[in-house]
């Protein structure tokens, strides 16, 4: 029989101790059930509210000079979705109308053509004292979309939804509506007349669009099952009540 030395029978110890202790790891082991991550987070699921705020937004502004034999023409396009109208403003000063002047007051005249067509046609005159003129066209695009509830697996898909019809609107998303600026000097003195070769001019576009926000809707039981009796005869049965939870997401 071979005698063990004491080194030796302390490190024999020392590794059955580890050997048991790996042993009893591996029978307390209890492997992730992999049905717990082939679930669904239903967390987020439900009805989804859907309401409808307005947007505001611009183009580029266009300066520029409408000649009185040459009308200043050009093309805007609007790339935005679910679009409620879109707005044109035309200002400008009189630049060479006398100070204070009652005649020789240009005329200019604002032409927008819509994509499907339709022709909105202004016109106004300088203002005798200031000989400043406006001219403000509003075309219109869009109703209001739906607001039917979306029912979804969760807030991504209810976002999904609101990319498709009835919540989204891609009418004349862009699309060229036509612009065309044109001056009538009113000077009737030839010489003067001939000095005036039309009028600057500013042009702002705008336009209000229709914003989408969800707000998951959340279905709470006074503790009656649906189909139970009230306890009092008397007493309406509460089968739920839809509360706010008070979380939204705005695009």
């Amino acid at each position: 029989m071979i005698k063990l030395k004491k080194n030796d029978k302390l490190i024999i110890i020392i590794a059955v101790a580890v050997i048991v202790v790996a042993a009893i790891g591996i029978a307390a082991y209890n492997p992730p059930d992999d049905r717990i991550n082939n679930q669904k987070n239903t967390s987020e699921s439900g009805i989804y509210t859907v309401d409808w705020d307005l947007g505001t937004a611009s183009l580029t502004s266009i300066s520029d000079f409408a000649d009185k034999k040459t009308p200043y023409e050009t093309t805007v396009s609007v790339g935005r979705g679910n679009l409620k109208i879109v707005t044109f403003n035309l200002s400008w000063v009189d630049d060479k109308a006398p100070l204070f002047g009652r005649f020789g007051l240009d005329t200019l005249t604002l032409k927008i053509t819509s994509p499907d067509g339709t022709i909105y046609e202004e016109s106004a005159t300088s203002a005798k004292k200031t000989k400043d003129g406006n001219i403000e066209i509003t075309v219109t695009v869009n109703g209001i979309p739906s607001t039917e509830p979306i029912e979804a697996d969760d807030l991504y898909e209810a976002e999904t939804k609101l990319l498709d019809y009835p919540y989204y609107n891609d009418k004349w998303v862009n699309e060229e509506f036509a612009i065309e600026v044109t001056v009538q000097v009113g000077e009737i003195r030839p010489l003067k007349k001939l000095m005036d070769k039309g009028n600057n001019f500013e042009l702002e576009i705008t336009y209000e669009y229709y914003n989408p926000s969800l707000i998951k809707e959340d279905t709470k039981t006074t503790g009656q099952e649906e189909n139970s009796e009230p306890s009092d005869p008397d007493e309406p049965a509460y089968l739920g009540m839809i509360v706010n939870t008070g979380s939204m997401v705005r695009w």
